[in-house]
């Protein structure tokens, strides 16, 4: 059985990671300025 919540655990770790490198890369191609797309990319830097 823990085997199984290990699994599982793991598993929707790697989904929230994806769901936010998705939410990132969204953000920077919406970007209005330059100016504000470089304060994403180095909010992404900092995770």
């Amino acid at each position: 059985m823990t085997r199984i919540r290990t699994t599982l655990a793991r598993r929707h770790a790697e989904r929230v990671h994806l769901r936010q490198e998705r939410d990132l890369a969204r953000a920077l191609a919406t970007a209005p300025t330059l100016e504000s797309a470089h304060e994403i990319a180095a909010l992404g830097a900092r995770r």
